[in-house]
């Protein structure tokens, strides 16, 4: 993606970076992910994101997830056809985060000392309800339709952390003023904590992987 000097951001679907399109035949194991970029509020209107396509801009323009879906596409046929078979891969779904009372950008905040009940979730990060949270959920409906076929495993360590909202940095920085001297951080989270468990799982899915290959 080349940066917005030019009153846009340029997104060629069909160019894979260099950085990890270099690295095929050499790992064992490839874990994939996109980040929490997919949304307007990261590339406004003023500054959108510019999907092309051999060279071009791709006519009409194409919406922020729509143009996932075409970059998804476009990757997902690299990796099929450019990393070797046995090559153990998986696709990291989305961290969900734990904004309350409005988005990063608008003052949210997650002071709580307690993980959600599974009766709460779905007031949280179902997208049909339009909450601050929704990213994570609709994001990874996207993700999961563009595997489907491919020997791309998914990780699936959303649900487990949608919980979490008691495991943020926010309310663990350790002075009474952080919140106000820091801002409020709900996306990120508090180590020790939730990312042990991820790789505790992603360790094993790697074992068993390899097992098998």
């Amino acid at each position: 993606m080349q940066d917005g000097s030019e009153g846009f951001y340029r997104v060629d679907v069909d160019v894979p970076a260099d950085d990890w399109a270099k690295i095929a035949g050499f790992y064992d194991v490839l874990v994939f992910n996109t980040g929490h970029w997919w949304n307007n509020d990261k590339f406004p209107e003023e500054k959108p994101l510019v999907f092309y396509q051999a060279g071009q801009a791709i006519v009409p323009p194409l919406r922020m997830l729509d143009g996932l879906k075409v970059v998804l596409a476009n990757m997902i046929t690299y990796i099929q056809k450019e990393f070797p078979r046995n090559t153990l891969k998986f696709w990291r779904l989305q961290s969900p985060s734990h904004f309350y009372g409005g988005d990063w950008n608008q003052n949210g905040s997650c002071l709580f000392n307690r993980p959600l009940e599974e009766n709460e979730l779905d007031s949280w990060f179902e997208p049909r309800n339009n909450g601050v949270n929704r990213e994570a959920r609709l994001l990874n409906y996207v993700i999961e339709e563009a595997l489907q076929g491919t020997d791309i495993h998914l990780l699936d360590l959303t649900h487990l952390s949608e919980f979490r909202a008691d495991a943020h940095p926010a309310i663990w920085l350790g002075r009474k003023d952080a919140v106000a001297v820091w801002g409020q951080d709900c996306m990120h989270w508090c180590l020790p904590g939730v990312p042990d468990t991820w790789v505790d799982i992603l360790s094993q899915l790697i074992n068993d992987g390899l097992e098998k290959s």
